[in-house]
């Protein structure tokens, strides 16, 4: 089908940086065919014409990291930082086991909220507890059912929990080590890596497949070169992890000797498919070395502001040409998937690392991010991120008539300090209108509420059930934890 967005204010976002404030926009099948500020000679070729004066398109937002998984335990913790977190919220000593359909429903609600505020691609990376096939194709078939453009992975780590944390291993007492020792052997990395290879080939379109290791201190070294061969093979990217918190720091100094980027470095494994996940800490030794390799880095101020892991240094990052994409973590380290909250904070958080002005990162900087970088993580450079020719039409509208938008000064400042997503009119993605007024068009989102309010309290009671297994971790982790920030934060030995 061909069809056209006609009057528009359009923001490319492209290498020209090119806006119209009165443009069309003419799609055929699931790519732009072309734009421009008047294209009528265009009209009676097209099948169907959308009005949009009095609206702004944009690139569709791309949340390059989400961990969809925890939805339903959004709001459970405040004032406590990841090691404690990831103790308490899903304790590691099993696994959660939720329905096909309860992963289809959550991811749905993910899909809803983020699709609704403007985002059109997503990273989601996955716990899916057990490693049933059923579970897991219940989320990739989400994100096909309601249109959105996703990846999607499996998430994995060979280490035995007490291994991933300096000092956990001397402070935990025999029985649980020999408990969380057993949960690790139950999967072997060999049926991983034969399971991601799978969906690496069952899952190539539009919902799509990546690799996630987690984070190099919770995998064997040897594991991690398998994924990365996995990866060259398959020209998938990995998303791992990367020095988020100050305890990550002392973790790769006390395990490997060096800087975690040198020890990746070392391995192999740092390259232009690695997209590395936060990067508080990253020294500047270790953002030269991240450069040379091409890699990118996707930045989550949201949930590094509630966790107190600290602000990354995103001006060193854009200096150096590092691709920066922007991601809104996990729900219950966020409590969000708006992207347009993240991209904000990113705008704004980063003026307190530095009383030079001229330095600070902007909002143009917040959007490319949201955008060309994300899409850079994502490996999709050459698809979205952008309103080009031969791009994807993944294409977001927003009205104009609307609190956000008066009066009118400067488009980009307004859509990232001031838009909550209540702008957003019309979404497409591959071309299809997703969202329409406002309203999703795949999917009967009032019938998956009314499924998820009636299920609440079961959905609640399995969380607490599982839930009670984390105070017996609590004192050895905190106790970690505080042994590792009293250290001196240096990254290079």
């Amino acid at each position: 089908m061909k069809w056209m967005i006609h009057g528009a204010a359009v923001l490319t976002l492209d290498d020209d940086d090119r806006f119209w404030p009165q443009g069309d926009i003419v799609i055929a099948d699931d790519r732009i065919q072309a734009l421009g500020p008047d294209l009528s000679a265009e009209r009676g070729s097209v099948e169907g014409v959308l009005d949009a004066r009095g609206q702004i398109a944009i690139p569709g937002l791309i949340n390059a990291h989400l961990h969809s998984h925890d939805r339903f335990d959004k709001g459970r913790f405040d004032n406590v930082p990841l090691e404690i977190w990831m103790a308490l919220y899903n304790p590691p000593l099993g696994k959660r086991s939720w329905t096909p359909r309860e992963a289809y429903c959550r991811t749905l609600l993910n899909a809803m909220e983020m699709l609704k505020t403007g985002t059109t691609t997503v990273m989601d990376d996955v716990v899916h507890g057990a490693f049933s096939e059923e579970v897991i194709d219940a989320v990739f078939q989400a994100y096909e059912d309601i249109g959105m453009r996703a990846r999607v992975s499996i998430a994995y780590s060979d280490r035995p929990y007490f291994q991933t944390i300096p000092y956990l291993e001397e402070l935990m007492p025999d029985p649980l080590k020999e408990e969380l020792s057993r949960l690790a052997a139950s999967f072997r990395p060999e049926e991983v890596l034969s399971l991601w290879r799978r969906y690496a080939r069952r899952w190539c379109g539009r919902v799509g497949f990546f690799l996630s290791p987690s984070a190099p201190m919770r995998c064997t070294d040897g594991f991690l070169k398998k994924t990365w061969a996995l990866s060259e093979e398959f020209d998938l990217p990995v998303v791992v992890h990367f020095l988020e918190t100050k305890v990550q720091v002392v973790t790769s100094r006390l395990f490997y000797g060096k800087s975690l980027a040198e020890h990746l470095q070392a391995l192999g494994v740092l390259t232009p498919r690695s997209a590395l996940v936060h990067a508080v800490w990253a020294s500047d030794r270790d953002l030269d070395r991240i450069q040379s390799a091409q890699a990118s880095i996707i930045h989550n101020p949201v949930s590094n502001a509630k966790l107190g892991s600290g602000i990354a240094p995103i001006r060193q990052m854009l200096d150096r040409g590092i691709a920066v994409g922007l991601g809104t973590d996990n729900n219950n380290a966020n409590d969000s998937a708006n992207l347009l909250e993240a991209m904000k904070l990113a705008a704004l958080l980063h003026k307190l690392r530095d009383f030079d002005y001229r330095r600070w990162v902007g909002a143009k900087e917040a959007l490319w991010m949201a955008t060309k970088g994300s899409a850079r993580c994502a490996r999709l450079e050459k698809e979205v991120g952008c309103l080009a020719v031969g791009r994807k039409a993944d294409i977001v509208l927003l009205n104009r008539k609307t609190p956000s938008f008066f009066p009118t000064h400067h488009l980009v400042r307004q859509i990232v300090f001031c838009e909550t997503g209540m702008s957003v009119d019309t979404v497409v993605v591959d071309g299809k209108i997703i969202v329409e007024k406002g309203r999703i068009r795949t999917v009967d989102e009032g019938k998956i509420f009314q499924e998820l309010w009636a299920q609440e309290e079961a959905l609640k009671e399995k969380i607490r059930n599982w839930a009670q297994r984390g105070p017996e971790l609590e004192p050895y982790v905190r106790e970690a934890y505080f042994r590792c920030v009293q250290q001196d934060p240096i990254s290079e030995p």
